[in-house]
């Protein structure tokens, strides 16, 4: 096994996830950007719940979350699992919720990625901290890409995209890889609150502050 991992290591050197320079998955520069803290925060278009997060977004965050969710690497995973683990655990501490809903990509985005990312990585979270994962949500719609589009724009391209399944008993706590305008978080606690159900915080990796 051994012999099978060196091998491995030499043929496929591991390099920083934030900056490619050969050694660790993550480097010490690198790991600046990526040390855990609790930050809370709140969406103007969701006031009603709190974001907990626990990495500020930077150019080494987006490498690490743009390595896990497009090209599946292990490491990134764990990097992220490891991030809402932490946010989670204070969050659970803090407020009423009792179960996770994370929040679903595209069908065609799950599809080409071959996984549904958010759910993978909340589920591990939650094995973690023995919190259940009732996976409720689902796009009803056609969505754009949020990557280029503002705080204003982002809220009509989500308003009323998903919708979810009935559920009796407990408050959720959303579960998504990053936060910049809460408009996901909004959109997703709305679908969740018309069939009744408490929405008592959001837990996210990253956080953009301030929220835009």
């Amino acid at each position: 096994m051994k012999i099978l991992q060196s091998l491995q290591e030499l043929i496929f050197p591991v390099r920083c996830l934030g900056c490619s320079a050969l050694g660790i998955e993550i480097c010490s520069q690198c790991r600046r950007f990526w040390h855990p803290r609790i930050i809370r925060t709140a969406s103007r278009l969701s006031p009603h719940f709190p974001i907990y997060s626990s990495i500020p977004y930077s150019p080494v965050a987006g490498r690490v979350l743009l390595a896990a969710k497009e090209n599946g690497i292990s490491s990134a995973d764990k990097l992220l699992t490891d991030a809402l683990t932490f946010a989670l655990t204070y969050c659970l501490d803090e407020t009423l919720a009792t179960f996770i809903v994370p929040i679903p990509s595209r069908k065609e985005v799950a599809r080409m990625r071959g996984r549904q990312f958010i759910a993978v990585i909340a589920t591990d979270a939650g094995e973690f901290t023995s919190t259940p994962i009732h996976e409720l949500l689902t796009h009803v719609r056609k969505v754009k890409d949020q990557s280029t589009l503002n705080a204003k724009s982002r809220s009509i391209n989500l308003d009323g995209a998903l919708i979810s399944r009935r559920f009796v008993g407990g408050n959720a706590v959303l579960i998504d890889d990053l936060v910049t305008t809460g408009a996901t978080l909004h959109e997703a606690a709305r679908a969740l609150r018309a069939r009744g159900i408490t929405v008592a915080a959001a837990v996210t990796a990253c956080v953009a502050e301030p929220l835009r």
